[in-house]
């Protein structure tokens, strides 16, 4: 957060909310506002999906163009799961 582009508001919530955040904020040894900041903060963000390999079968077409392009040596295979995954091995 940059400093010129901070502003004031004035929210009006129940009290037992407000307890809750302060309590919360004091747990995270944090001032209220740092906390409410980084609550609003990251409920809106924007939400990337977390995709994974295992979700997306690899097209036999692309299996097979890996194969004839170049045979992975053992090590890179160890090192690399994704390049095992995708060459099923």
């Amino acid at each position: 957060m940059e400093q010129g582009n901070i502003i004031q508001t004035g929210i009006r919530m129940d009290v037992s909310l407000y307890e809750r955040l302060k309590r919360n904020a004091k747990r995270e040894k944090r001032s209220l506002n740092n906390y409410v900041v980084t609550l609003l903060e990251a409920a809106t963000e924007p939400k990337i999906p977390q995709l994974r390999v295992e979700d997306y079968p690899i097209d036999t077409d692309l299996q097979e163009l890996g194969r004839v392009l170049a045979e992975p040596t053992v090590e890179e295979l160890e090192n690399d799961p994704k390049l095992a995954y995708l060459l099923e091995k």
